[in-house]
C-alpha cells in the first residue's frame, strides 16, 4: 500500500511541474485551472457558511417534516436564494398525505421513587400529552409473542411501560476513526470487482425485522386500549447521548385524529436503573408532564432554486441535501451540514457568474428522515425531466470534509470523476469509490435512471455521537470542512454543466424472462 501512496504522490508532484502532463489530464474534461482557483478563493476565504450554518442551526433550529420550524427553514432558505439572484425559486408542496405535523411544546420528568432525580428523556415525533402532571408506576413487560399480552390485561392502566432491555454498552477502550487516513481510502478506491454487491441484510435478518416490527405495532395497540401512561424506550448510545426518532405507531400516529400514548427515549444510563429495579421488584415511579402540538397543515414542502444555463440550459446538472431532521438536537450534522454546503456551493457559482451550459438546480428535501419521502415525491412530480438530468450530487453522512464520490456502481463515471477530482488532491479528495451507498436521498434519482451520487465524507463523530441525537447541535459542526465541502462540489457541479455530453447512465435492467421471478 506504501507504494500505492508513493505512486499517487508522485503524480500529483508530476502534474504540478509539468503543464504537459497537466495538458494531457485534462484534454477530455476540459478542466478549467483559473476557474477553480477562483472557486477555491471563493469558497475558502469568503466564504459565509458560518453565518448559513449558525442561522439555520441556532435561530431556525430542528426541522421535523411538517413542523412550523422547517417551514420557517424553507422561507429563509428561499430568501437567501433570491438574495443571491438564483432563479424559479420555489416551495413546492409535494405530499398531503404525509400526515399531521407534531412539535414540541413542554416536557418535564423526573423518577420520584426509589429516590428524586431528572429524567433525561426526550419524546419520540409525533407523540402525544399527558392530562397535566401525571405520576405513574414503572411496570416492565416480558412478551415474546401476542400469546403474552394476555398476562398484563388490566395491569398497566395508568403505568409507565418499560419497551425492550437496555443495550450492555461498555466503556470506550479504543478510539474511534473520525478522519480517513490515505492508506485507508487508497485501498477502498479502484475498479470495479467483478463480484455482485453483497446484501446489507441477510432474507433472515429482514424476516425478523418485520416479525419483530409486527410484534411492537400490536403492543402499542394493546397498550393504548389498556390505559397505559407512557411508553418508555432505552436510547441506543450511552453517556447521556438520546438518539431519537419517530413514534413506534409509526404512519398511524401522524395520520391519526387520536392522541398517541407519549412515547419517551431515556438516556441508557436512565433506562438501566429503571429495567434493573423492575427485575428486583423494587417500586418505582415517575412524574411527567408532557404537551405537545398537532399543526393542521398536511403538507410537506421542497426547496427548488435554479442558475439558468446557456447553450444546453434544458439540461440539468442537480446539488441536494436533505433539509429536515430530527427534534432533539438542532439537525447541525444531520443533515444541517449538507444544507448549507449545498447552499454555500450554489451561492460560490452565482457569486463568480460563471458561466455553465446546463442549469444548475438545487434542491433542499424534507421526508427524508421517514424514507425519502421528498426526493422520492420529486422525481415522480417531475418524470418527464428525468431525461434531461445529467447527474444528481447529495451530501449527506456529518460534517466531516469531502474524501471523494462514490460510482454507485456505476463504472463507467469512474475516469470521468478521477479527472475532475484529480486537482483537488491539496483540498484532500483523492478519487472514486466503486460501489453503493445508501439511506439517502440520492437513492430516489438513481432509482429512476438518474445518475445520482453520494460524496464520501469523514466520519468525524457522525456515527457515534451525532447521528439523530440531542447532541447534534452547531458545536459539532466542523466550519473548514464544510468550506472545504461546498468548495468540491462548486467544482465538480461547474465541470460537470460545462461537458460536452451528460454524464453516462447505468444500463437499464433486463426485463425479466418470460415464466420466470415473480
Amino acid at each position: 500500500m506504501k507504494s500505492v501512496r508513493l505512486a499517487v504522490l508522485a503524480f500529483i508532484l508530476a502534474v504540478a511541474a509539468s503543464p504537459a502532463l497537466l495538458s494531457a489530464q485534462i484534454v477530455q474534461e476540459r478542466l478549467d485551472m483559473g476557474v477553480l482557483e477562483r472557486i477555491q478563493h471563493e469558497g475558502l476565504e469568503n466564504s459565509h457558511m458560518d453565518s448559513l450554518a449558525g442561522h439555520l442551526m441556532d435561530v431556525i433550529g430542528p426541522r421535523l417534516t411538517g413542523s412550523s420550524a422547517i417551514k420557517r427553514g424553507n422561507e429563509w432558505a428561499a430568501a437567501m436564494f433570491e438574495k443571491w439572484g438564483l432563479a424559479n425559486i420555489t416551495i413546492e408542496a409535494w405530499d398531503s398525505a404525509f400526515g399531521r405535523g407534531w412539535e414540541q411544546v413542554s416536557y418535564s420528568g423526573r423518577i420520584v421513587e426509589p429516590f428524586t432525580q431528572q429524567l433525561n428523556a426526550t419524546l419520540q415525533a409525533w407523540s402525544g400529552s399527558t392530562q397535566g402532571t401525571v405520576t405513574c408506576p414503572v411496570v416492565m413487560m416480558d412478551v415474546k409473542d401476542t400469546t403474552d399480552f394476555a398476562k398484563y390485561d388490566g395491569q398497566v392502566r395508568g403505568a409507565c411501560i418499560l419497551a425492550g432491555t437496555p443495550q450492555e454498552i461498555g466503556p470506550e477502550f479504543q478510539d474511534r476513526t473520525r478522519r480517513f487516513d490515505a492508506d485507508t481510502l487508497l485501498a477502498r478506491m479502484g475498479p470495479p470487482s467483478d463480484e455482485p454487491a453483497r446484501p446489507r441484510y441477510t432474507p433472515e435478518q429482514i424476516a425478523e425485522w418485520r416479525a419483530q416490527r409486527a410484534l411492537r405495532r400490536a403492543g402499542m395497540r394493546w397498550i393504548r386500549t389498556q390505559g397505559a401512561t407512557a411508553v418508555l424506550f432505552p436510547s441506543g448510545w450511552t453517556y447521556g447521548i438520546l438518539r431519537t426518532g419517530g413514534h413506534p405507531d409509526g404512519r398511524t400516529a401522524r395520520d391519526s385524529v387520536y392522541n398517541p400514548i407519549p412515547a419517551l427515549l431515556v438516556s441508557h444510563e436512565q433506562f438501566g436503573i429503571l429495567h434493573r429495579n423492575a427485575l428486583r421488584g423494587v417500586p418505582t415511579r415517575l412524574e411527567l408532564t408532557i404537551e405537545n402540538r398537532f399543526l393542521d397543515d398536511r403538507n410537506s414542502y421542497n426547496v427548488l432554486a435554479e442558475i439558468p444555463g446557456t447553450d444546453l440550459a434544458d439540461e440539468v446538472v442537480m446539488v441536494g441535501a436533505h433539509f429536515d431532521s430530527w427534534h432533539s438536537g438542532t439537525g447541525a450534522t444531520d443533515n444541517g451540514s449538507g444544507s448549507v454546503a449545498m447552499m454555500e456551493a450554489m451561492r460560490i457559482l452565482k457569486a463568480l457568474d460563471l458561466p455553465m451550459r446546463r442549469t444548475v438546480r438545487i434542491g433542499l428535501w424534507s421526508g427524508e428522515e421517514q424514507g425519502l419521502i421528498g426526493s422520492r415525491t420529486y422525481v415522480r412530480m417531475h418524470e418527464d425531466e428525468l431525461d434531461k438530468i445529467s447527474a444528481y450530487f447529495n451530501i449527506d453522512n456529518g460534517t466531516g470534509r469531502l474524501r471523494g464520490i462514490w460510482n454507485q456502481s456505476n463504472p463507467s463515471v469512474n475516469e470521468i470523476f478521477e479527472q475532475i477530482l484529480a486537482p483537488l488532491r491539496d483540498l484532500g479528495v483523492l478519487g472514486v469509490r466503486s460501489g453503493n451507498t445508501g439511506g439517502t436521498d440520492h437513492l430516489a434519482f438513481d432509482a429512476v435512471g438518474v445518475p445520482g451520487f453520494n460524496y464520501i465524507q469523514d466520519p468525524i463523530e457522525y456515527g457515534f455521537r451525532t447521528h439523530h441525537s440531542n447532541a447534534d447541535t452547531y458545536e459539532r459542526l466542523m466550519l473548514d470542512d464544510l468550506r472545504q465541502a461546498a468548495t468540491v462540489v462548486a467544482w465538480t457541479v461547474y465541470t460537470v454543466a460545462n461537458r460536452d455530453e451528460m454524464m453516462p447512465r447505468k444500463p437499464a435492467p433486463e426485463p425479466p424472462q418470460a415464466g420466470g421471478g415473480r
